[in-house]
């Protein structure tokens, strides 16, 4: 019990010094920066999103160089969509890769290849950004890997404000992670590199899975270069917004998706906070049926640290608050796990686009 219990409050003091963080940087004055950078987007049947993904960035004060839309072999109408609607823009380039050529690594390589400037910042097709994205650049030029914080967009539907709770959550704790100079988490939809780092990874690693060459390629910066290489750009105006699962299912098979790569990740941290979460989770139900007390108390230790993490990051973002999602997600997000494992153990097929 007793051991349980300490596990619980260790859980605690992550999430509150995660929170803490975000009262540090409201308070610390930053000045913004100006840099020249070339936006790649890998897409793949993605005409449906590329329109407000683009508009997003075109609205922008600094534009890009070049914004580099990469096709990984789509199927629709994604080239027309381009030329109907962006033909006028001269640096908008949309980029085929060839017969021999498949995969988001490879239309990244591909996009890098075809840029003139030193950075890029990959995006997903899906995602639009802030409007003030571009004036809230407050990272030190000297860092290789800058991630960008990625949330879901608002929805009306009450399961995808908790995915929205979830997903707020488990990027809180990989922002706090860079904060401390211990990173294991970035997504792809919001990073910024450096050319020739990229092409070095594509040259020298051979990724073991299909997908997730986002986490490959900081474990590569990491490795070559040390965790202070890396930093994320933490601002209110900085967020790139995303598109939550439409439903249950489609959720449960991302977090399949992400979970299968866990055993390929040679990060303590990763293993640690994948063992640290599971453990939490799954101690709960097998709890319920020696001590309900002492469930209770876990779960109330559980979810107060998650509520001021949620509470501390939805403030200093200014995004839409919502306790009830949060309160609901903390009290059940073990019955989550136990679908994604089973989600898991069924199968799952890889992203197609």
């Amino acid at each position: 019990m007793y051991l349980i219990f300490y596990l619980f409050v260790i859980y605690f003091i992550l999430f509150i010094t995660f929170g803490l963080i975000f009262f540090v940087l409201k308070k610390n004055k930053k000045y913004p920066i100006n840099v020249d950078y070339t936006v790649i987007i890998p897409v793949k049947n993605e005409a449906k999103n590329i329109i407000s993904c683009i508009n997003s960035i075109l609205v922008q004060s600094y534009l890009p160089a070049k914004i580099l839309i990469v096709d990984d072999h789509s199927s629709d109408n994604i080239s027309k969509v381009i030329q109907n609607n962006f033909s006028q823009y001269r640096f908008i380039k949309y980029i085929k890769l060839d017969d021999d050529e498949c995969g988001k690594k490879l239309a990244i390589k591909k996009g890098l290849l075809a840029s003139n400037t030193e950075r890029a910042l990959i995006t997903d097709a899906d995602c639009v950004w802030h409007k003030k994205f571009s004036e809230n650049f407050y990272f030190d030029v000297k860092k290789r890997l800058i991630s960008f914080p990625v949330v879901y967009l608002n929805s009306s539907s009450f399961i995808s404000k908790i995915f929205q709770v979830e997903l707020l959550l488990l990027n809180s704790v990989g922002w706090g992670s860079m904060f401390f100079k211990k990173p294991f988490l970035i997504s792809g939809a919001g990073m910024m590199l450096l050319k020739n780092d990229y092409l070095q990874f594509c040259e020298q690693v051979e990724t073991p899975t299909f997908h997730g060459d986002d986490m490959y390629f900081l474990e590569f910066i990491k490795k070559k270069f040390g965790n202070s290489a890396i930093q994320v750009n933490l601002s209110p105006g900085s967020l790139i917004f995303t598109k939550p699962p439409n439903d249950l299912n489609e959720y449960l098979h991302q977090r399949a998706r992400w979970s299968s790569k866990t055993p390929y990740y040679k990060n303590f941290f990763s293993w640690f906070w994948a063992v640290l979460t599971l453990l939490i989770q799954l101690l709960i139900p097998v709890m319920l049926i020696f001590n309900i007390k002492f469930v209770i108390l876990l779960l109330f230790i559980k979810l107060l640290a998650e509520t001021f993490l949620y509470s501390s990051a939805v403030k200093f973002f200014k995004l839409s608050y919502n306790l009830f999602a949060c309160i609901v997600f903390s009290l059940f997000s073990w019955i989550l796990l136990i679908l994604i494992l089973c989600r898991w153990a069924y199968g799952f097929e890889w992203k197609k686009n």
